[in-house]
């Protein structure tokens, strides 16, 4: 299969869905080591970092392509399976992603299942539905408070982590998540440079955007205490 293919059984999907979806929850769980929300590496709630990153993985491939390929079925050319397997895939997933912030939401509190209805809302990617690239740039973005808070949440007993939590740790987890925010965004408007027609203008904003997040990353993980 080309690597240009778009579609939810298209290499580039998958890999691409791994990246994002999987890994800026596995940023924001290790963040929580990182400004010291969670006293040593030992203490990082484990059950919390793996469903935070397979949830991740599943709302940005499973969540999100099932529902973009539903409505592009006819519209376009994609790498795709069947509109009764999309429905199948599309239900399951839900349910699966629905019991992930239930279970995560007992053990570390009420803010988890806010996080996770708008990391999955935002996920809704689709012609007709809400339909631009920084939706998925928020659903980056969630992706990271959601999984750093499962993790503060979990050793401080669900909302008390507001309080528990030095306000200085809170900004430098809003950076990196402007940072997730920033690099997602850029990246998406370059992926769907075909569909402004290839457009210079659009290519240079994708860039200018993605790298508009550094800044965001390099003050998150150098600011000092």
């Amino acid at each position: 299969m080309a690597l240009e293919s778009k579609g939810i059984t298209s290499p580039f999907t998958i890999g691409t869905s791994v990246i994002t979806g999987g890994l800026f929850p596995l940023l924001g769980s290790f963040f929580a080591y990182n400004t010291g929300a969670v006293s040593s590496f030992g203490e990082l709630y484990w059950t919390g970092i793996g469903l935070t990153s397979l949830g991740g993985f599943l709302a940005h491939y499973l969540l999100s392509h099932t529902i973009h390929d539903l409505y592009h079925y006819h519209l376009e050319e994609r790498a795709t399976l069947s509109k009764r397997t999309l429905k199948a895939l599309l239900a399951i997933t839900v349910v699966v992603l629905l019991g992930f912030a239930v279970y995560l939401t007992l053990e570390a509190g009420w803010p988890v299942m806010v996080f996770a209805l708008i990391g999955a809302l935002a996920c809704m990617y689709a012609e007709g539905l809400l339909h631009s690239e920084y939706q998925m740039a928020i659903g980056a973005m969630f992706l990271v408070i959601g999984a750093f808070y499962v993790q503060v949440g979990y050793h401080h007993h669900g909302s008390d982590a507001f309080s528990a939590i030095d306000g200085v740790i809170w900004l430098r987890l809003l950076l990196l998540s402007l940072f997730a925010f920033f690099s997602q965004y850029g990246w998406l408007l370059f992926y769907r440079l075909d569909d402004y027609g290839w457009s210079p203008r659009v290519r240079n904003k994708s860039i200018l955007l993605a790298k508009i997040g550094l800044p965001f990353l390099i003050l998150a993980l150098a600011w000092p205490g």
